[in-house]
């Protein structure tokens, strides 16, 4: 999966998926954007349009995304999960 979809999540920036598979699966999962059929020039058009006239839902998608990097995947988060995993295999 790209990290282009984690940087735009920890700026706060809404995202338009145009992906099957995993990627569509994570942008519904994190509550973070929208997801539109790939090559659906219409539909990509109509979700930039729709976030543009619904600030309040672009801003929700933003910080929903930016919440989920900042407690799953930041620096610190990832550093407590390897110690969690080291101290299992110390305790083994």
């Amino acid at each position: 999966m790209s990290s282009k979809l984690y940087e735009y999540q920890a700026a706060g920036k809404p995202i338009i998926c145009c992906a099957d598979g995993q990627p569509a699966e994570y942008v519904k999962e994190t509550k973070s954007g929208v997801v539109v059929k790939p090559g659906d020039y219409e539909a990509i058009s109509k979700a930039v349009f729709y976030l543009k006239n619904n600030p309040n839902l672009d801003r929700a998608l933003g910080d929903s995304g930016r919440r989920y990097v900042e407690n799953n995947l930041s620096i610190e988060k990832i550093g407590e999960k390897i110690m969690v995993v080291f101290n299992k295999v110390l305790k083994k």
